[in-house]
């Protein structure tokens, strides 16, 4: 089975209210549904319903996971003063959306954030995939 990696982390960090996503154990495919979805939602999740044992519901990352995630990721940086910026913006409400913000100046910096971001998804998907029986192998 052939699973794309990147789609699995992205729905793995994507997860939220009125959305789901599952991993169809036969094709290796992420099936996105939402609250939002038109009628074709009602069919879907009828045929998921039907077979639970081909559809594995994928786990949401949890929230100390992205922040411990930014913290680590601070630690890696040379620079005095962005490291100093960056740890200011991680205190509070919207930490997330206030790190990216101020990463956006430094275009450099947030392609090694994104960088960063992936790998400690992958780090995430594997041991779940090896846990529902699926190994695949580390690139």
């Amino acid at each position: 089975m052939k699973i794309n990696l990147d789609e699995l982390c992205l729905a793995m960090e994507g997860n939220s209210y009125g959305c789901d996503y599952y991993l169809d154990r036969e094709t290796g495919e992420i099936v996105f549904i939402s609250d939002y979805m038109d009628s074709a939602i009602d069919e879907l999740r009828e045929k998921i319903g039907e077979n639970p044992a081909r559809y594995e519901p994928i786990p949401k990352a949890e929230s100390y996971e992205g922040y411990d995630d930014m913290v680590d990721f601070i630690t890696t940086l040379r620079d005095e003063h962005l490291t100093e910026l960056l740890g200011v913006t991680i205190n509070g409400k919207d930490a997330s959306r206030r790190f990216k913000g101020a990463l956006a100046r430094y275009p450099g910096e947030r392609e090694k954030w994104y960088c960063f971001k992936n790998d400690r998804m992958r780090e995430r998907a594997f041991p779940w995939l090896e846990a529902i029986g699926i190994n695949l192998h580390r690139e």
